[in-house]
């Protein structure tokens, strides 16, 4: 990640949290200046030992013992303190990180999802900030205890010889160029290992979401092998990142010992000189012990600041990407009636592709009209109803909603006017309440849902459960045919009393009779409505047609007589009894 972004990160969720790392690096210090008390009152013990012991001398050995005993209980509860004060830390910064991205990813436009797989987005919420979450609670305290152990430990070492000092300190040189030669390689190591681990999520959530189709196609193998495939790839860039730290970790150990060997043979000449006592080489071997945990852990601090520093670049496009606005000065509200749509020669291409999916486009559409759309797969249905919704923002000076640039609109602003039902059908593991209120500012009465539910042509099945409003209706509605389904998808359109009705295609799996019905409670909702069907039923109640291909209107006028003059079209339509015959 960027400095910049690196600043952007801490300035959000890391500087707030300032007071409890104060506590802790406080809490840290004191930890370590205790522990270096321990070392002074071993040499006194040893030296008294060493020089032979008086009766005075032999009354403070007890005395010196408890004070080591004293310091360790000490040691024990500040120690405790430190990591409480600076792992909290650690935990608010991944809480208050996940619920800022959360809320900005409900206000990202639907390129940025075309960008990830569902998959490694998860990934990058859950592994990545996991990540994070490790660095600046374990690895801030370790980067401290380095600190701090380092600079005391320094201190007591010169205070009792600085040339052994020097000495000791001469394979650390070594070790610290080592590192430097290891950092880029376990950086380009660790951030394929956590693609890879994103591409595995993706396939994974994949496979679940999908199971069904799965198994129903006898498919299972094929995606064994996918799964497995990806696994392997995983484990390979896992082994790597764990090559580079086995040899780190034991080369660090062992530069530790060469570093105490020293110690032995220089600080024993030193002894025989007198220049120094025993109880100081005893008192030097605890302070180079002392220094030897935190200098292994390099290794650690570094593998885990390389593990945050990808994980931060991966975060980076939830921070960077342009969230959902108004691109353009207010023209003002939209009115409170029905809509009138027009659309101007408009061109539109997804982003990362080149392929234009409408060309050179124009329409109008009059308050209230019932406009229906067909064509072949591909053609631009859904995607016209797309930029309708700014899932996908046209050109400027394109689509005009009562005569405004709908980019003036703030786009929350404009899908409160606007009912958007899909083909395929999103239901949530919840009570049939909560999945008709989904969406909605306020919590409905039990008499507006009771009308919703009427309209929609589900209110009978409803009152059939055991617990209806209460009952609930599984993951995706499991426990709802595909027709009650999309019934209750529509109740939420009623709910919703739009000014401007898009229908992708959302009448395949009720009966005729079923659709006629909901045509009619369509029709009273006194709104402007596109239907794109596949059905002729549908298509022949509509005031007027779209015949699309290739992305343009290739005509329109009244279904008979696109039927009659496009013969073409009875290959896309399912002709079915008319309404009007239906309800006689």
């Amino acid at each position: 990640m960027s400095q910049t972004g690196m600043r952007r990160f801490a300035k959000l969720f890391v500087f707030e949290l300032w007071p409890w790392y104060l506590g802790g690096a406080a809490c840290l210090a004191v930890t370590n200046m205790i522990s270096l008390e321990i070392p002074q009152l071993a040499k006194s013990i040893v030296n008294h030992l060493h020089e032979g012991l008086t009766t005075a001398d032999g009354d403070q050995l007890p005395k010196l013992a408890l004070a080591i005993m004293g310091l360790g209980l000490a040691q024990i509860f500040v120690r405790s303190s430190s990591r409480i004060l600076i792992f909290w830390p650690g935990r608010k910064l991944e809480a208050s990180s996940k619920s800022y991205i959360f809320r900005r990813v409900m206000r990202l436009p639907q390129y940025f999802f075309d960008r990830f797989g569902m998959g490694d987005l998860i990934s990058r919420f859950s592994n990545d900030l996991g990540q994070l979450r490790i660095f600046f609670a374990f690895g801030v305290l370790q980067i401290l205890n380095l600190i701090f152990i380092s600079a005391f430990t320094l201190y007591q070492m010169l205070k009792v010889h600085k040339y052994l000092t020097l000495s000791a300190l001469a394979p650390i040189i070594l070790m610290l160029i080592i590192t430097r030669i290891i950092m880029p390689r376990m950086q380009a190591f660790t951030r394929k290992n956590q693609e890879a681990v994103g591409l595995l999520t993706n396939r994974v959530t994949e496979t679940f979401t999908n199971i069904h189709v799965i198994q129903t196609n006898a498919s299972e193998r094929s995606f064994l092998k996918l799964i497995a495939e990806e696994n392997e790839k995983v484990y390979a860039t896992d082994m790597k990142v764990l090559l580079l730290r086995t040899l780190f970790f034991p080369l660090m150990t062992a530069l530790t010992g060469l570093s105490q060997l020293i110690v032995l043979f220089y600080g024993g000449y030193l002894v025989t000189q007198g220049l120094i006592s025993i109880g100081d080489i005893l008192a030097f071997n605890i302070y180079l012990s002392y220094l030897a945990f935190p200098l292994t852990s390099i290794g650690i601090i570094i593998a885990v600041y390389q593990r945050s520093k990808t994980a931060l670049e991966r975060i980076e496009p939830f921070f960077t990407s342009d969230l959902e606005h108004a691109r353009q000065d207010s023209a003002g509200a939209l009115a409170s009636s029905a809509l009138q749509v027009e659309i101007k020669n408009l061109s539109f291409t997804y982003p990362g592709t080149e392929h234009s999916v409408l060309n050179e486009f124009n329409l109008s559409i009059h308050v209230g009209e019932m406009l229906g759309v067909c064509g072949a797969v591909g053609s631009g249905k859904s995607t016209l109803f797309s930029i309708l919704t700014r899932l996908y923002d046209p050109p400027a000076g394109t689509v005009f909603l009562d005569g405004k640039d709908i980019l003036t609109e703030d786009p929350q602003d404009l899908r409160d006017k606007i009912a958007y039902a899909l083909q395929k059908v999103h239901l949530f593991s919840a009570t049939l309440k909560e999945n008709l209120s989904f969406g909605l500012k306020a919590t409905p009465s039990p008499e507006a849902l009771t009308a919703a539910a009427r309209s929609a042509q589900i209110l009978k099945e409803i009152e059939g459960f055991p617990e209806q409003w209460e009952t609930q209706i599984g993951e995706k509605g499991l426990r709802l045919s595909g027709g009650q389904k999309q019934r209750l998808a529509l109740a939420r359109v009623f709910m919703r009393r739009p000014k401007l009705l898009l229908l992708d295609d959302v009448l395949s799996a009720v009966d005729n009779l079923t659709e006629a019905r909901l045509i009619q409670e369509f029709r009273r909702l006194n709104c402007t409505m596109i239907i794109n069907s596949h059905r002729g039923s549908v298509l022949d109640l509509c005031d007027r047609v779209l015949y699309l291909k290739d992305g343009r209107i290739f005509d329109q006028g009244p279904f008979p007589e696109l039927i009659g003059r496009h013969p073409e079209l009875q290959e896309e339509i399912h002709e079915q009894a008319a309404p009007e015959t239906i309800l006689g």
